[in-house]
């Protein structure tokens, strides 16, 4: 029976080759009908036999563009046309956009291809794209996904490239940023920012780019979302210079490579690795590091992982090419070009903010309407686990049942927001920290954008509890909202459960660098009964003091005095440790004072005892980055060849709740110093404790409850040597634990969280 029907699909179904390929199954079945973008998806509509039309739905199911993503398929029957013959007519607009819309993408193999084929029309062109690859959120300016709604729309194709844009049978066909030597976007090599460059061909260019990298020089490349700026990884030269012109002393650099074969033999690369290193989105991977080559140690000091990532933009691997003249396998830091903690620079004109940090500028003319910067991404247990989700990962749409739509306005820390409408909870790229005014402006950027393109006025807001973050504060001045607040670390462990699918009571534990928490104290090691609506706080570490607040986080020095106070009283000047001399004598008898006389903030934060811990072992007493201390204490104890044991704590109960100590914990730690116990296995021992830790209360809390589902989240757990023992020693306990894998589980999934639980509270 002959009939016509109309096909809406949702999902990721603009921009990713997903007409064409509808065009080509509708003549393998014989249908004829229509297809176009609109504000909220795809419209197919088929006419033919209803057999035929069965077996096009099955089959685009199945075979739809693998960048493609079909959350839904609503059919509907229409009446027969009688039309012939099958087309791609114009986007149609429309009310009510909600439309998915994908993430920019590494360059395709078939690009790649013809990138470096002397007898294709776009051989060594540094914009070549299809389909099937290239950038898309990034150069996005409006929906539905069309050229005049992105920045390609200042560059007219010629005739070459608008012959193939036309033919529903090319590779080609309406990807909106094509373009060629004739017709599209070109690159400039620049010493001085002012200077006019004479129009030079792009060989020359980049000979010319690669003959000053290799000799030392560092260049600040325009990619996808922004700059990088980039150097000779193994020039330690080079790279020292880096390190003193952005003031980054410690913290590592990420990597770029060609392929993996440049880190064969410096790092441990498994199926899994490599899978996600060449995938679309192409995150940074963190890589164990098993040669500690002279390079390495400038390029990540003091690290048992380096952050590597494959080329994604063809401008990347036209640069190796020239690379390779030197050497067979080039490797080139590529860190974000931005100054400090501002945002990343992405145009021309705020190059000025780097113009000290690089030798020469590789520009282009293809603006960038969406900064994003690189995400970061690795291994754990055989599974691809998100650290920072980024370009290649945003936007991220997620099927979520809201009843209003409702925007989150995230953390302080690793900033993001989320908006939920249409169906989906859609999450923001990482944002930068909000403490600085720069950052905020670039959210408030950011956020109108989203606003815009999801064409959404929320009628609910969720934000921290905190009412100093300025995402807090942001929520706060906005008007004809209903305003929910969500605690910190709930918003945390929602997060979790949401990504888990879990709809049931958890015994949530978030170990955190900081929340505040409804006494007015600083939370972060946290165990909650919980569920996606409410919280019940069920145990805490014991509160100790933060000297000088914030000033605390900076200097571990400062936690450590703090702890060692408590258990040594005025001892602790007798007991010679390097953590207490970094004090002067005058600092330590104001800090003395300030203990006595309470006036410390309050604390319960995990992270803050790791912190205490580097600081006790004389790993740093002062940080140049956020979490420095703990992170150092992490690779110190993964260098350790020591049994499991764990130091002495107790765990009490006030009020009902669980109270665990962390004295036994530091002076068994003193204790060990003491008697020239290895650092490395005391290190260890310290984890292991803190898993530990995290069994016991959880074995106390099911007693009471009955709870065997288990939560983790907080930025604590990115540290993956504490994950893993608390998994192993979960093992054949009887509970359901679950970790996040999609979502950070830093304050950048916090956003998620927030709009969870506010969809509970409406």
């Amino acid at each position: 029976m002959r009939q016509r029907i109309k096909l809406h699909i949702r999902g990721i179904v603009q921009g990713v080759g997903f007409r064409p390929h509808v065009f080509r199954l509708s003549r393998k079945f014989n249908l004829s009908g229509c297809v176009f973008n609109d504000l909220r998806g795809v419209t197919i509509e088929l006419e033919g036999e209803s057999g035929r039309i069965k077996d096009f739905v099955r089959t685009l199911k199945k075979s739809a563009p693998k960048i493609s993503s079909i959350n839904r398929i609503k059919e509907k029957r229409i009446p027969l046309t009688g039309t012939k013959g099958f087309s791609i007519i114009e986007s149609r607009l429309g009310k009510n956009r909600i439309a998915s819309f994908p993430s920019d993408i590494a360059i395709c193999s078939n690009c790649k291809r013809e990138l470096f084929d002397e007898s294709d029309r776009r051989y060594l062109y540094p914009f070549i794209n299809c389909t099937d690859c290239g950038p898309r959120f990034s150069i996005i300016e409006d929906i539905p996904y069309d050229r005049k709604k992105t920045t390609m729309r200042n560059f007219k194709m010629c005739g070459s490239c608008l012959k193939e844009y036309k033919n529903p049978l090319d590779r080609r066909f309406h990807a909106e940023p094509d373009a060629c030597f004739s017709c599209g976007p070109h690159i400039r090599l620049l010493k001085k920012l002012k200077e006019i460059t004479p129009v030079l061909d792009t060989q020359e260019i980049l000979q010319k780019a690669s003959c000053l990298i290799k000799g030392g020089k560092i260049i600040a490349i325009k990619g996808i979302g922004g700059y990088h700026l980039a150097c000779d990884a193994k020039n330690a030269k080079a790279v020292s210079r880096l390190r003193k012109l952005k003031n980054r002393p410690t913290k590592p650099f990420a990597v770029m490579v060609e392929n993996i074969s440049a880190l064969s033999g410096v790092c441990v690369a498994q199926g899994a690795e490599k899978k996600l290193l060449a995938c679309p989105s192409r995150p940074i991977t963190l890589l164990r590091i098993k040669d500690k080559k002279p390079w390495i140690n400038e390029v990540c000091p003091e690290q048992n992982f380096l952050g590597a990532m494959l080329c994604y933009a063809p401008l990347h691997y036209l640069l190796f090419y020239y690379l390779k003249q030197f050497e067979k396998f080039p490797v080139l830091v590529m860190t974000s070009g931005n100054k400090g903690d501002l945002p990343l620079v992405a145009s021309e004109d705020e190059l000025c903010q780097i113009e000290e940090y690089a030798d020469f500028f590789l520009v282009h003319n293809r603006r960038i309407h969406v900064k994003c910067d690189d995400s970061i991404a690795r291994i754990f247990n055989g599974k691809e686990i998100i650290i920072r989700k980024a370009r290649g990962y945003t936007p991220d749409f997620v099927n979520f049942a809201h009843k209003k739509e409702i925007l989150a306005c995230g953390a302080e820390l690793k900033s993001t927001f989320s908006i939920a409408a249409g169906g989906h909870l859609v999450n923001s790229p990482y944002l930068g920290d909000l403490k600085n005014y720069a950052n905020y402006e670039l959210y408030l950027k950011t956020l109108s954008h989203y606003k815009k393109i999801l064409d959404v006025a929320p009628q609910v807001v969720a934000h921290d509890l905190h009412p100093s973050y300025m995402s807090s504060q942001y929520a706060l001045s906005l008007k004809n909202v209903k305003k929910i607040t969500v605690q910190h670390h709930h918003a945390h462990l929602a997060s979790c459960l949401f990504e888990n699918n879990i709809n049931k009571r958890a015994i949530g534990i978030c170990f955190d660098g900081a929340g505040l928490g409804k006494d007015d104290a600083i939370w972060g090691g946290e165990f909650f009964i919980t569920d996606k609506k409410n919280y019940q706080r069920a145990g805490h570490f014991k509160y100790f003091g933060l000297l000088g607040a914030d000033k605390a986080v900076e200097e571990p020095a400062r936690i450590a005095f703090s702890m060692l106070y408590d258990i040594f009283g005025e001892k602790l000047f007798k007991l010679n440790l390097n953590c207490l001399d970094y004090f002067k004598r005058a600092e330590k008898n104001i800090f003395c004072n300030l203990i006595k006389d309470k006036e410390t903030v309050r604390s319960s934060s995990a992270g803050r005892l790791f912190d205490a811990a580097a600081s006790l072992l004389n790993l740093k007493h002062k940080i140049s980055y956020e979490a420095e201390a703990a992170v150092s204490l992490e690779m110190l104890a993964g260098r350790a060849k020591t049994s499991d044991c764990a130091y002495g704590f107790s765990i009490s109960r006030e009020n009902g709740i669980y109270i665990v100590s962390w004295q036994d914990i530091f002076s068994e730690i003193v204790r060990d110093l003491k008697t020239k116990k290895d650092k490395a296995a005391i290190a260890y021992k310290f984890h292991f404790t803190m898993a530990k830790i995290i069994k016991e209360v959880s074995l106390l809390l099911r007693r009471d409850t009955g709870i065997n589902n288990i939560a983790l989240s907080g930025g604590v757990f990115q540290n993956f040597l504490l994950l893993n023992l608390t998994l192993k020693l979960f093992k054949g306990k009887g509970f359901n634990v679950y970790y996040h894998k999609r979502i950070p589980t830093n304050d950048s999934g916090v956003s998620i969280g927030q709009a969870v639980v506010a969809n509970e509270n409406i």
